[in-house]
């Protein structure tokens, strides 16, 4: 995936890039409000910087799609899995035992202790990954300026 940012700092091989928003976006509001977001930190990337880009050029930045899936699915879809295995899970150990108790709130109990496990466990990882370079996106090439290509570009007071 491919979109276009503006350098806002060089840190040696390194960069840090405003993305603008892509060309479908035209304030629909679809995203929830998160894009337009007064809070300009959740537009700053840090990207490899190969090409040497100045501050203030324009830049392609491309991401590795099959990386970004496999992200995603941890983020996203490992939670869920956990979640779901835990309360089946639960729900087979307490038939396989005769647990007394109410055998669905075991179920849920051992679905949400599942859950927290994954979710701290991609905290840990994420925060080896955050280190490592290779998992950045890369700047491209230089961009061109195109008036109709955004509606709202990067703010001017960045």
């Amino acid at each position: 995936m491919e979109r276009v940012g503006v350098v806002l700092e060089k840190k040696g091989e390194t960069a840090m890039v405003a993305m603008r928003r892509h060309t479908a976006c035209k304030k629909c509001g679809g995203c929830g409000g998160f894009i337009n977001v007064d809070d300009k930190d959740k537009e700053k990337f840090e990207v490899k910087n190969p090409i040497n880009a100045s501050e203030g050029q324009l830049v392609n930045v491309e991401v590795d799609d099959a990386q970004m899936l496999r992200f995603s699915f941890v983020l996203y879809m490992l939670p869920v899995i956990a979640l779901l295995v835990g309360v089946f899970g639960g729900i087979t150990f307490a038939r396989l035992f005769n647990y007394r108790g109410d055998e669905v709130l075991l179920a849920i109990g051992i679905g949400a202790v599942l859950l927290l496990a994954v979710i701290v466990g991609i905290r840990v990882w994420n925060n080896r990954l955050e280190d490592e370079k290779r998992y950045l996106p890369v700047i491209k090439s230089l961009a061109e300026a195109a008036e109709d290509e955004c509606e709202a570009d990067v703010p001017s007071d960045y």
